[in-house]
């Protein structure tokens, strides 16, 4: 589970430089820059939808912190 999240997370810093590098090559004078950012909203989406998910389902738990009560 951890590495299909970090796959993915991989894939959106992928999509990201790519669109700065079609930024700063085309000048912003085609769509791929459009497209690459496009993806990233969409996989940035649908990660943060698949760990709520996740949690929800019990296929990873979240544990933070332990704050230990003081008084």
């Amino acid at each position: 589970m951890k590495y299909l999240i970090v796959i993915v997370f991989l894939f959106i810093i992928y999509s990201m430089g790519s669109a700065l590098f079609y930024l700063s090559r085309d000048k912003g004078r085609s769509n791929n820059t459009v497209r690459f950012l496009t993806v990233r909203i969409i996989m940035s989406v649908a990660l943060f939808l698949f760990i709520l998910l996740a949690m929800k389902m019990g296929w990873i738990v979240p544990h933070g912190l332990q704050l230990s009560p003081t008084g």
